[in-house]
């Protein structure tokens, strides 16, 4: 039968045939140019991302540091409401920092997938709203004396970034306990379901998160400052008493 095939196959017109070989090779060294690429993109990742994580680790201890300190100030509540807001977007962009490379970039593609689950999951179930409620962080915005062109900034960056959740919450609303947890009996539904995550939807919903984040990690140390003043503590204090 195979003789048989390529007879049939070398029968045919000339750029037929080389069309056909010109396939045949490219499907076969698609896995490799694919993983060499891969490679090279990690290894720039690494280099690149260095920088990012080095530096949210100093912030996230930083912040760990004065919320401890905060803790016991019972006159300043605005403030441990900002330090507390820090935390919370700080945690969940250290977990997304630690398994974007390999989102991306591992060589084994189970890895990547559940890498790419991760990332859904984190911001999925990343609400702002837990830690600061839009009526309380209102009235803390109010009692620090927070400007407004800093308040505009940081609405602009929980609009992007609220907009990246319910696109994850989209995507993985369905699949979240079936595809991270693997709480469904049924485990030919949790393979098709793990499969069907797409590499390019999730990683735009990770990319408009990083929208949002960067403008957050921008004002949101200005929102601290300004509320760690002379003036604004003065006035936190006068408004808790």
């Amino acid at each position: 039968m195979r003789d048989a095939n390529k007879r049939k196959l070398f029968d045919q017109p000339p750029q037929v045939v080389r069309r056909w070989f010109a396939i045949k090779a490219i499907r076969s060294s698609r896995p490799y140019i694919e993983g060499a690429i891969r490679y090279c993109l990690r290894i720039k990742l690494v280099i690149r991302e260095r920088r990012r994580s080095a530096a949210l680790t100093d912030a996230l201890n930083a912040t760990v540091e004065n919320f401890k300190k905060s803790k016991s100030a019972i006159h300043f509540e605005p403030l441990k409401i900002f330090f507390n807001l820090s935390l919370f977007f700080l945690l969940a962009e250290k977990d997304i920092q630690a398994v974007k490379i390999d989102a991306l970039t591992h060589a084994d593609e189970w890895k990547r997938n559940l890498s790419l689950r991760i990332i859904l999951l984190v911001i999925h179930e990343w609400d702002m709203a837990k830690a600061a409620p839009a009526n309380k962080l209102k009235d803390a915005y109010k009692v620090a004396g927070i400007s407004e062109d800093l308040i505009k900034e940081m609405n602009l960056a929980f609009r992007k970034i609220n907009k990246a959740h319910a696109r994850a919450k989209q995507l993985l609303s369905s699949a979240r306990h079936i595809t991270i947890a693997h709480r469904d009996a049924d485990a030919m539904l949790q393979y098709e379901m793990i499969m069907k995550i797409d590499p390019l939807s999730t990683m735009e919903v990770a990319s408009s998160f990083y929208e949002g984040a960067d403008l957050f990690v921008k004002v949101l140390p200005k929102v601290m400052l300004e509320a760690s003043s002379t003036h604004s503590l003065l006035k936190q204090f006068r408004g808790s008493t």
